[in-house]
């Protein structure tokens, strides 16, 4: 029988003892050093998590394709979607488009385009980019249920742009971030534009645009602060319907801008400010005792209701 030579006898189970033994140094030293260095590190800019863009569209009674961009055509289009946006772009293109978005509009964009379109949005709603409804070049009709920001990154923004638009809001509300940027605002570009708004308030800002503007809010900064920047031309800025607009208590500010302005406003506070109202109507004296009656600025009719 062939033996095992005596130079190699014993060897091997040695050479196995000795190569574990240093897989397992090497293991234990790896092990320490992960333990040390913490967990695997991101790479610089990427994102917490895929951004997945979601809709639930129909473009002229056709179910729009999945994916980031929502888009009707040249002619007049109507746009729905039943669901909420997210990470989506909703663009009308040219003609007299009609867009409606039941649910919240999440790091989204709705562009009317071309034409006098007509937009209706629920709650703009801000999480990792800004939310945003634009009317673009026309004479448009935008309803936006709130506008609620939150920084430059997160901003809730509603534009009329070019065109004399009528814009119907709930309460806007939320401070800017660097250069201004973001928050809450609703703003009419130019053209002469109508905006009806809620209460605007936590630094929430509503601005006329280069025309004569007409601006109408509910309150504005009961509880924190907002201004009210009608911008160049003659404007006009009160309460719903030509009521008097309370400014206050606490911080609210209102500039009129260049122009002849008329403010139905009451402030009733220091901390708040008011500037370029070249008329202030003042309250009809009162008559046989009764309540006195509230200022109504001299401007045309208003356009027809937001509801």
């Amino acid at each position: 029988m062939t033996s095992t030579p005596p130079s190699r006898r014993g060897t091997r189970p040695r050479l196995r003892v000795r190569r574990a033994a240093a897989a397992l140094t090497a293991l234990l030293a790896g092990a320490a050093t992960t333990s040390l260095a913490g967990p695997p590190a991101q790479a610089a800019g990427a994102p917490d998590r895929a951004r997945v863009p979601m809709h639930q569209c129909w473009v002229n009674d056709v179910a729009a394709p999945p994916g980031d961009t929502v888009s009707g055509t040249n002619d007049d289009d109507h746009i729905f979607c039943d669901s909420d946006l997210e990470n989506v772009t909703v663009s009308g293109g040219g003609g007299n488009d009609m867009i409606e978005v039941r649910g919240l509009v999440i790091d989204s964009a709705i562009m009317g385009g071309e034409g006098d379109d007509v937009i209706r949005a629920k709650h703009l709603v801000p999480q990792k980019a800004s939310s945003m409804v634009r009317g673009n070049r026309g004479n448009d009709v935008i309803k936006v249920a709130t506008v609620s920001g939150d920084g430059a990154e997160r901003g809730a923004v509603v534009h009329g742009d070019d065109g004399n638009d009528k814009i119907f809001t709930g309460s806007v509300s939320g401070a800017p971030g660097k250069f201004n940027r973001g928050g809450g605002i609703v703003t009419g570009n130019d053209g002469v534009d109508f905006i009806r708004v809620g209460t605007i308030d936590f630094s929430g800002r509503v601005l006329g645009g280069s025309e004569g503007d007409r601006i109408e809010a509910a309150a504005l900064g009961p509880e924190s602060g907002g201004l009210i920047q009608a911008g160049p031309g003659d404007d006009t800025i009160s309460g719903h319907d030509g009521a008097v607009l309370t400014v206050g208590p606490h911080w609210g500010t209102v500039d009129a801008g260049v122009g002849k302005d008329t403010c139905a406003i009451v402030s009733v506070s220091t901390r708040t400010a008011v500037a370029s109202c070249e008329t202030m109507p003042k309250a009809p004296p009162k008559e046989n005792g009764g309540p006195e009656a509230q200022p109504q600025p001299d401007t045309e009719a208003e356009p027809e209701s937001a509801h």
